[in-house]
């Protein structure tokens, strides 16, 4: 009965077209009093109304000329309640007004409270289903209506909304009243205010006179104009893009102390982390820059789409993230040709295949019964396997097709609610092609294939000059993949639009062909070798035959980067997954010696931290450490510890991840002492670091810290939290790498106390997790404090403990979780609970096999 409870659907009889707000709020003692008018259509008489609450006192509820207010009953397991009057309220339009009361809630969702030193705010963030937590409303995203917001309010404060502020004045009690424009129609999870002592950088606007502002806590507005800067260039970019000018009147960016996700893209009012708006080239690393300008550029296209055209139904929320996540991708790499960005969005695809390799996994369209579940669906599946997919199926169809299928969705569903069946139908139109088979065959199936591939003509001593025009015939078989291979195959195949790139004495070809069957056989005319998966664009992983390395091991450099970083990535899960020993990966990297680019350079190191934190042994750690320094070592000699002027955005990327592993994987000496140097040199304000390298040196120099080190960093953690919000995460990230047993205690302890912000609870913990030295304290402080500190937290950041609990691979630890796991009660992780159990069982067989294959691959390789 409680889950059939959970599962609660509001019936569509009652339909609501605008909301009246007003809230009073008070921000000394966490409390909010409140009352609403909202314009409701009922399609027959009703002596009843059903809508959702949650924590909220209702104190009254009237219907203009209707019947009288009897009582309120609340359904908890229903987020519920129901107005009963004293008879039936007429079909037709009728005007309802509540007031209630309730709390500013210690949490991270609803309405909740922030604080800094000396400062209050009180904030938003009601996706997926938390409106209900502050408002009485029909709280699902069917739902759509007007909204009109008053806020009562400290007058020192400063209170921002969805809307331009319509009017303010000061009240006779001294409070302050702002009164917000009316919105045009939007769902309840999309509605937004915040209050408190925020600084406004300079406005801007866009060319067509859209103003832009971003607001922060004081102290930081002065490192907001990157931020700006992204936001009108983003928009005016879109507004190209769609054909549909910027539906909202303005934009507001708001960076809120305390906030769970990255950003929300709530309509003119998008909330932030404040360190993705406080950045600017002074403090922040290029990759925070580029994270920033994505974040944005993301966000701002969910105002098309997600807030002009919404989901139905929590069903389709992979389609409102997928495409914010393709399109806003898309953009940044269109406004920053210098980034070279396009090898970031295929790296993207890499924790997407992660959890969609898992039997555990779940398609990208799946039915959602209830807001528990809606809050699992925040995953890699829902954004970057659907961002994939989308990529792939414009690559089959062509960009200007499905641009232009994107305008025809826009225009057709503008203001209204749709599905991922009408975003289909308006690709067909455009392209011509069925894409909807394409799709329906990708977003509703568990998984993805493995391709198979097989040169066919390799027995013939002269096979690439064969025939009439030489060449290479390849067989190709798709199959599923799991990253276990004891599962049972399946009988489960895919419409794979394959691109195959070829090397001839001509040049670089590419043929395509959408495999529609378990096996196909091509040529590839003048090919002298072939790559399966031209330029990353297709989801689907691929296991070549020896012949096939063989060729494509010569022409290495004839591959583009993207082409590279996934070759390496694919290798490192045919590796773990036992479809390859560790000895051919270890070869691949021998091949890319001197390799140069940053994004290739991430795949490579990806592998290295997983060997060196969860594989090595006492009789394999030197030569490993050994293999680590001969490799980036003469990177390092190339680019020197130094930024030069005028060097690449690539280089100074480069520069931070060589020296990390140099010191934190080699453990080369020089480095160790060349990191501390200059870190004790920037904490005493002798020399600034460069921000690009500052993250790198802060966790090199922690690596053998002492107490002094350890009181200094977190000194500067807590000086910059008003002043840099770079400088304070870059200090509190490299906690996690203090080794000595007695500092790691104090980081573990750190994330349950008052040094460690909840919002960051999650993302300090699940580093510790991952740590050979922190693994065990932070381990055993998840189990001692799950039941106060942990099962009490909103469902995104538990996520992240439960998931971080998959690296436990040591044999002890393994075993512990995976009870734990098993009996741990928490409805709203269940899947997530799942899939860590399954990447735990995963993750300690692969380190038990690939630490014994570790020394035999280092022999070879050397």
């Amino acid at each position: 009965m409680i889950a059939e409870r959970r599962d609660f659907r509001l019936a569509r009889g009652v339909r609501p077209s605008r909301y009246a707000l007003r809230f009073e709020l008070d921000l000394e003692r966490w409390t909010s009093s409140a009352r609403e008018q909202i314009t409701l259509h009922l399609d027959r008489p009703s002596s009843e109304i059903t809508l959702h609450a949650l924590d909220l006192d209702i104190q009254s509820a009237t219907i203009e000329g209707g019947p009288a207010f009897e009582r309120v009953a609340y359904d908890e397991e229903a987020q519920t309640a129901t107005l009963h009057f004293d008879g039936p309220v007429g079909a037709g339009e009728s005007t309802l007004q509540i007031a209630w009361v309730g709390e500013i809630r210690d949490g991270l969702r609803g309405l909740y409270r922030s604080t800094r030193p000396g400062e209050r705010y009180a904030a938003t963030q009601f996706e997926a289903a938390d409106a209900r937590r502050a408002f009485p409303c029909f709280d699902e995203p069917e739902f759509k209506a007007r909204f009109a917001l008053e806020l009562i309010h400290d007058a020192s404060l400063v209170a921002i909304s969805n809307a331009r502020v319509e009017h303010a004045e000061v009240l006779p009690d001294g409070r302050k009243l702002t009164r917000f424009a009316e919105m045009p129609v939007i769902s309840t999870y999309l509605v937004a205010f915040t209050v408190g002592p925020y600084e406004g950088g300079e406005e801007a606007f866009t060319t067509t006179g859209v103003p832009v502002r971003v607001w922060l806590p004081p102290g930081l507005a002065d490192k907001s104009l990157h931020a700006r800067t992204a936001h009108v260039r983003s928009l005016a970019w879109l507004e190209d893009y769609t054909a549909i000018p910027y539906p909202y009147g303005k934009v507001d960016a708001i960076g809120i102390p305390d906030f769970e996700a990255g950003a929300m893209e709530n309509p003119g009012a998008i909330t932030y982390r404040t360190r993705l708006l406080a950045a600017d080239e002074e403090t922040a690393s290029t990759g925070t820059m580029k994270s920033v300008f994505s974040v944005v550029a993301h966000e701002l296209t969910h105002m098309w789409w997600g807030d002009l055209v919404t989901m139905a139904w929590w069903d389709d929320l992979w389609l409102n993230e997928s495409f914010a996540s393709f399109v806003g991708e898309k953009a940044t790499d269109a406004l920053n040709p210098e980034w070279g960005y396009i090898r970031d969005v295929v790296a993207q695809s890499t924790p997407a295949f992660n959890l969609d390799q898992l039997a555990s996994t779940h398609p990208i369209s799946m039915e959602v019964r209830n807001a528990h579940q809606a809050s699992e669906r925040f995953d890699a599946v829902t954004y970057l396997k659907g961002m994939a997919v989308l990529r792939m199926i414009e690559s089959f169809i062509s960009a200007d097709a499905f641009q232009e299928g994107v305008r025809i969705y826009l225009r057709r569903h503008a203001e209204g609610n749709a599905t991922a069946d009408d975003f289909w139908r308006a690709l067909d139109e455009a392209s011509g092609r069925d894409v909807t088979a394409i799709a329906n065959a990708w977003i509703h199936e568990f998984g993805h294939p493995v391709i198979h591939a097989k040169v066919l003509n390799a027995e013939s001593p002269d096979y690439l000059s064969s025939g009439e025009d030489g060449g290479i015939e390849i067989d190709l078989r798709q199959e599923r993949f799991f990253a276990d291979p004891e599962v049972k195959p399946t009988d489960q195949r895919w419409l794979v639009p394959v691109v195959v790139k070829y090397g001839t004495a001509d040049g670089i070809r590419e043929q395509r062909l959408l495999m529609d069957t378990d096996r196909v056989s091509i040529r590839l005319p003048g090919a002298q070798w072939y790559y399966p998966n031209a330029g990353g664009r297709g989801f689907y992983r691929y296991n070549l035959d020896e012949r096939s390395i063989a060729l494509l091991a010569e022409n290495l450099s004839a591959l583009a980067p993207e082409e590279r970083l996934m070759l390496v990535e694919n290798q490192w899960t045919l590796t773990r997954a036992r479809r390859a020993k560790l000895a051919p990966f270890f070869a691949l990297l021998g091949g890319l010696r001197g390799e140069r680019d940053r994004a290739v350079l991430g795949a490579i190191t990806e592998g290295l931290y997983w060997l060196d934190t969860h594989a090595i042994g006492e009789g394999n750690t030197e030569s490993f450490r050994r293999f680590v320094a001969s490799f980036f070592s003469p990177l390092l000699d190339t680019l020197g510890w130094d930024a030069r002027p005028g060097e690449s955005a690539d280089d100074r990327e480069t520069r931070a991840r060589v020296l990390a592993i140099l010191g934190r994987v080699a453990r080369v000496p020089a480095v160790l002492a060349e990191a501390r140097r200059r870190i004790e040199a920037h904490l005493e304000s002798r020399a600034h670091l460069d921000p690009d390298v500052a993250s790198a040196l802060a966790g090199v120099a922690a690596v053998d810290g002492d107490d002094a080190l350890y009181e200094r960093y977190l000194k500067r953690m807590k000086d910059s939290e008003t002043t840099d919000a770079q400088e304070e995460a870059r200090f509190r990230g490299a906690l996690t790498a203090f080794e000595r047993p007695e500092l790691a205690r104090r980081t573990v302890d750190a994330c349950f106390g008052e040094v460690i912000r909840v919002q960051d609870r999650g993302l300090m913990l699940s580093s510790l997790l991952g740590t050979r030295h922190a693994r065990g304290l932070a381990w055993r402080a998840v189990r001692d404090r799950w039941d106060t500190d942990i099962a009490p937290l909103d469902p995104g950041l538990k996520h992240r403990i439960i998931s971080g609990l998959s690296q436990l691979t040591s044999a002890d630890l393994a075993d512990e979780a995976r009870v734990f796991l098993e009996t741990m009660a928490a409805p709203d992780c269940a899947e997530v609970t799942a899939q860590a159990l399954e990447r735990l069982r995963l993750a300690r067989e692969a380190a038990s096999r690939l630490g014994s294959e570790l020394g035999d691959a280092l022999s070879r390789v050397a």
